[in-house]
């Protein structure tokens, strides 16, 4: 690593773009959704500097392709200790720009350096397949080669994690990446940027794009120099990228409504603490969060009560403040969603138990109040879409033989939980479930990156796989070599 460059500081930098920082015509806001103060204007991308990008980064494949398995590698362990080497800095600015409380980002930031990681364990630990053929005169080779160049656009809810998700198996296979995180935190991608350009990881590999302009997103989705797009966000957003790039291998972590099934025998005191953890972590701002809890009448009111009762203990206020448990909203549109799904299940005739209004006294920003709901119709908003905020909402059925049909209900299939003391009733309702995870006894949010990660087939989830060595048939091609020796 070249420890004699000057550390990174706060930064007002955009775009990293073919070897440099750029300015753009116009501007954006970046915010501290805690406050509601403006924490710095960023210059915006065009589409003429995605195509520089574009370009850049395929000059960038170009030149490193050839490079050995153990070399990248090495680079992703680089990347590893230059993240963990400014992981104060990157926390407090990803709490700061997010919302997030201090802990949790601490938390992400090891996340991300272990991303790094990951990739590099998994790209070495690649051993290939020799098949045999009825030949005797052949000799088959397969190994694994990269796609090319990559669009990664990445949301804002985990803007160091799910970005590394992709980066990383990307650069241990030998790719290289143009990436447009969320605008709404793109001062943390570019100080992320700043951090690893300490690294021994080549920086024209990863062209940074910064911009709020959704028209410079499509532009860098259908771009013709683009090999494979890599996309985590809202299912509307996924379809249109599909459709954009039609002609790309796509990579797409889509929304999801998490079904969460606890069963007669489960052991409540579990099954409300985890709940809890899946419905209000992130403030609730999860694609794998609490969706649609399913319990029977035997036990659906004792759970609703003792989820109420982690939710009144959690602590919101300012981020930064280590009693902090809840911070603020990331998105301040995102309360009329939330209070829509809240009021709407109530007129349906849910019951409120707690929470359901914003939190006036936990500062100034969009904080809501943990909600947990009880009878909910399965007409209802929190039933059938994503809430994407600290809500848990309960639906009673008369019995177990009814959940996996409310279970399986709807459009998407990403992540399930189950609750249950029986491992034979585990494995049949976790194997009756329709979506790409399912957590037993923990909460939905349970997941480490060498796990599968992706939406059930035929759902509104996405399609392929994150996570170590699955992450490595997404992000190369196979090519087979007959040797004929005679």
């Amino acid at each position: 690593m070249n420890q004699a460059r000057p550390a990174p500081r706060e930064t007002t930098h955009g775009s990293w773009i073919d070897g440099g920082w750029i300015d753009g015509d116009s501007s954006f806001a970046v915010r501290n959704p805690a406050t509601g103060a403006t924490i710095t204007h960023l210059p915006a991308a065009g589409s003429e500097d995605v195509d520089r990008a574009v370009l850049a980064a395929r000059s960038a494949f170009t030149a490193h392709r050839r490079a050995t398995p153990g070399v990248r590698a090495g680079w992703c362990f680089s990347a590893a200790a230059s993240i963990e080497s400014h992981a104060d800095l990157l926390a407090r600015e990803l709490t700061l720009e997010h919302g997030k409380p201090l802990a949790d980002a601490r938390a992400e930031v090891a996340s991300a350096a272990n991303g790094f990681r990951v990739a590099a364990a998994a790209v070495l630990s690649d051993t290939g397949i020799t098949p045999q053929v009825a030949d005797p005169g052949k000799r088959i080779i397969t190994r694994r080669e990269p796609l090319g160049v990559w669009a990664v656009i990445t949301p804002w809810n985990f803007p160091l994690n799910i970005p590394v998700e992709y980066i990383g198996p990307a650069i241990s296979t030998g790719n290289a990446v143009v990436w447009k995180p969320a605008p709404t935190t793109a001062r943390i991608a570019a100080l992320f940027k700043k951090v690893l350009l300490e690294s021994d990881l080549p920086a024209e590999l990863i062209q940074l794009v910064v911009t709020d302009e959704i028209e410079v997103a499509r532009h860098l989705s259908a771009h013709p120099g683009i090999d494979a797009v890599g996309f985590t966000g809202g299912s509307a957003a996924g379809r249109a990228i599909e459709h954009a790039a039609w002609d790309k291998h796509l990579l797409l972590e889509l929304g999801g409504n998490t079904p969460i099934l606890v069963l007669d025998d489960a052991d409540l005191d579990v099954a409300a603490k985890a709940i809890a953890a899946s419905a209000f972590w992130n403030a609730g701002q999860v694609c794998s969060a609490a969706g649609k809890i399913l319990a029977t009448t035997r036990t659906a009111r004792e759970l609703a009560n003792r989820i109420a009762g982690h939710a009144d203990d959690l602590v919101a206020g300012d981020p930064l403040d280590p009693r902090t448990g809840l911070g603020p909203l990331h998105i301040p549109s995102s309360v009329d969603r939330i209070q829509r799904h809240v009021d709407d299940a109530v007129s349906r005739g849910a019951e409120l138990i707690t929470g359901g209004a914003v939190d006036t006294g936990a500062g100034v920003g969009p904080f809501y109040r943990p909600t947990v709901l009880l009878d909910i119709s399965h007409e209802s908003l929190v039933f059938t879409e994503e809430t994407f905020g600290p809500v848990a909402a309960i639906s009673v059925l008369e019995d177990e033989s009814r959940l996996l049909a409310a279970a399986n209900a709807g459009d998407y299939g990403l992540v399930g939980a189950v609750f249950t003391r029986s491992v034979d009733r585990a494995f049949e309702y976790a194997e009756g479930l329709d979506v790409g995870l399912v957590v037993v006894n923990d909460t939905s949010n349970y997941w480490e990156l060498t796990i599968a990660f992706g939406g059930a087939h035929g759902r509104s989830s996405g399609r392929g796989r994150l996570g170590g060595a699955y992450a490595l048939q997404e992000f190369t091609q196979i090519r087979t070599i007959a040797l004929d020796v005679g």
